[in-house]
């Protein structure tokens, strides 16, 4: 049911990311833009907003994010509409570097590049010649705080990014501004009162295949059947949302 619910909200959210029309994406006072000079790729934030509150009991932070450049060789994205993934690299565009200073230890911690974690990528192309990409992401399980500050980091690297990246971006070649903004994870929410929550560890599972070869052994006096029994585990994962 909640993988449900997140795919429906994921779903909403590509509507209105692609929307060429959308009123959103022309109001650049919608959108969070950090000061810098002129680098060959920009990033804007749309959502969160700068002192936001986001979600509800730490669920629910939606991170919206358009990558414009005139460079088709940053621009090298595929469409991925509404995938589960894992944190480090995303595969459809792998030059981009998103993190949150929440993130929870077990996911990498506040260096851990989480933008193998958006659930949509895709691309347009603007009347001013530019390419354009936007990359979307909305989380249903408590792994980035719960009522507590948090800020978000995002940036495009020349080359393939790191899963995790040093905090002072030292030795990345980064070819766009960064995007800082700072926002608050939400708690409880009026009457919605949060659940305990823990922290996990990635783990994987194994489901067991069990399989039985019979035996037949004939003597003068008697015919005996001998089972024999054996169990042979595959291993399974587990996307992170």
């Amino acid at each position: 049911m909640k993988r449900f619910m997140v795919l429906t909200v994921v779903a909403g959210l590509v509507l209105a990311a692609c929307s060429s029309g959308g009123s959103k994406k022309k109001t650049a006072a919608n959108s969070t833009t950090s000061s810098s000079a002129a680098t060959a790729v920009t990033v804007q934030a749309f959502s969160p907003e700068p002192n936001s509150a986001q979600g509800v009991c730490g669920n629910g932070i939606v991170i919206d994010l358009s990558i414009r450049s005139k460079d088709p060789n940053l621009l090298k994205a595929g469409i991925r509409g509404a995938q589960p993934g894992q944190p480090g690299r995303n595969p459809i565009y792998q030059n981009l570097v998103v993190t949150l200073s929440t993130t929870e230890p077990a996911l990498g911690g506040p260096q851990a590049n989480i933008a193998g974690l958006f659930q949509i990528v895709s691309v347009s192309q603007q009347s001013d010649g530019s390419g354009e990409i936007w990359a979307t992401w909305v989380n249903s399980q408590p792994r980035f705080g719960v009522d507590v500050d948090s800020a978000l980091d995002a940036y495009v690297v020349g080359d393939a990014a790191p899963a995790t990246v040093p905090a002072d971006r030292t030795g990345l070649n980064v070819v766009s501004n960064v995007v800082h903004v700072p926002f608050h994870v939400a708690g409880s929410v009026g009457n919605t009162a949060c659940a305990a929550t823990t922290t996990t560890t990635p783990t994987s599972s194994t489901t067991g295949r069990t399989t039985t070869t019979l035996r037949t052994t004939t003597s003068k006096a008697t015919t005996t059947t001998h089972a024999t029994t054996s169990t042979t585990s595959a291993p399974t994962s587990t996307a992170v949302p």
